[in-house]
């Protein structure tokens, strides 16, 4: 379970303590159904799924396993989204509601092998420092640029990828969650720009695939258009690391330019989300103006935390990334923020949080669907029986 939308709920297979509110009117209107994951949760893998109690050491996937794994996601088969009334109006049940996110503002050159080994290094790193989640930036196992996702592209589904063996075995090593970044990811004759994240054992329990792509002409300062050589994705991705004995954080994930797209953001909203994560690679001329402003825009729009991971900068690469990896709170406001050199920035947020921000000032309830709404195959088409309990 998880700090929903807009309310907050936990599974009750996590709890340490319950907090019951005084009103069981607004405990109705504020507390979410239960729900699972899209397609693309660990429910499709559960054959993959381990106890990290009953498995002290579990040996990370094999080349093998990660490709069965991947091939999960590209089965088309889909498992709905459900929303279910509530079964008791007016508790609130809770589990510790913080954890440390790290943002790894990685140098991403043109030797793969560095990039990737430099990775595994700075995970490590970062789990030194407490993190519980760990994210990467985009394409940091290669540099930015059209010309070089054909030369730089790895095929998961296959099994020939050394960079998602080594997120994997990196998670499992430090018993950390990873969201990957992104690398440049082959299926067949397509290229995406694909986003893969593992559980505190090793297992893939997600992927995203850019859905939007970065296709602009701004004279005289940048033209760059990804859709060259890239496939977009087709889906949102949400992961709830409380699936897999994590904090209840349910994150939607986006690559860079999805971020630029509020409607997806209110997707995840809607979907339960209290965490929007975008590694991205904003450059000096969209960077400066909009990386901050979009972020923090994004998660006081969903009242939510929101979190930007960037490569570092780099001065002589044909791509300048910004850099300014960031964290940013319900209210908008950064709480952790790196410059342009390399770094990490570890910090805890406080999931309780997004319920206070969401039962204060309660705006996601306030929407007028009569004037305007948002529409989605991915959101549930509830009946009016279903619907009486947030009335």
């Amino acid at each position: 379970g998880v700090f929903g939308d807009p309310g907050c709920m936990i599974r009750a297979s996590t709890l340490l303590s319950s907090l019951v509110l005084a009103s069981p009117s607004l405990a109705a209107a504020l507390v979410p159904a239960s729900s699972r994951g899209l397609a693309f949760s660990a429910s499709s893998l559960s054959s993959w799924r381990r106890s990290s109690a009953s498995i002290p050491n579990p040996a990370p996937p094999t080349f093998t396993g990660l490709a069965t794994q991947a091939q999960a996601f590209s089965t088309g088969v889909t498992a709905a989204h459900k929303r279910k009334p509530p079964g008791k109006y007016g508790e609130i049940t809770m589990s510790k509601t913080t954890l440390k996110v790290a943002c790894l503002q990685l140098a991403c050159g043109a030797d793969k092998k560095a990039n990737i080994d430099n990775a595994r290094i700075k995970i490590a790193e970062a789990a030194l420092q407490g993190a519980d989640l760990v994210i990467l930036p985009e394409c940091f196992n290669s540099p930015y640029g059209t010309k070089y996702f054909p030369e730089y592209a790895e095929s998961v589904i296959t099994g020939d990828s050394e960079t998602a063996q080594m997120l994997s075995e990196t998670a499992r090593d430090n018993a950390v969650f990873i969201i990957g970044g992104s690398f440049p990811e082959r299926e067949g004759e397509k290229l995406y720009n694909s986003c893969y994240c593992f559980n505190k054992v090793g297992d893939m329990i997600a992927r995203h695939r850019k859905v939007h792509l970065f296709d602009i002409d701004i004279p005289g300062k940048i033209t760059f258009k990804e859709s060259e050589t890239l496939s977009p994705g087709d889906a949102p991705t949400i992961i709830d690391l409380s699936d897999h004995d994590g904090p209840p954080a349910r994150i939607g994930i986006g690559i860079c330019y999805d971020i630029r797209f509020p409607d997806l953001a209110a997707l995840y909203r809607s979907l339960g989300c209290n965490m929007l994560v975008y590694p991205g690679a904003f450059n000096m001329v969209t960077g400066p103006a909009h990386w901050e402003l979009l972020i923090r825009a994004r998660s006081v729009d969903n009242q939510c935390y929101g979190v930007l991971c960037s490569p570092a900068r780099d001065e002589t690469a044909e791509y300048v990334a910004w850099g300014h990896s960031m964290v940013v709170d319900p209210w908008g406001e950064k709480v952790a923020e790196l410059e342009a050199e390399p770094g990490i920035v570890v910090t805890e947020v406080d999931l309780a949080q997004v319920f206070e921000r969401r039962t204060n000032m309660p705006y996601w309830l306030q929407r007028r669907p009569d004037i305007y709404k948002l529409e989605s195959p991915f959101l549930e088409k509830l009946d009016e029986k279903t619907t009486k309990w947030a009335k």
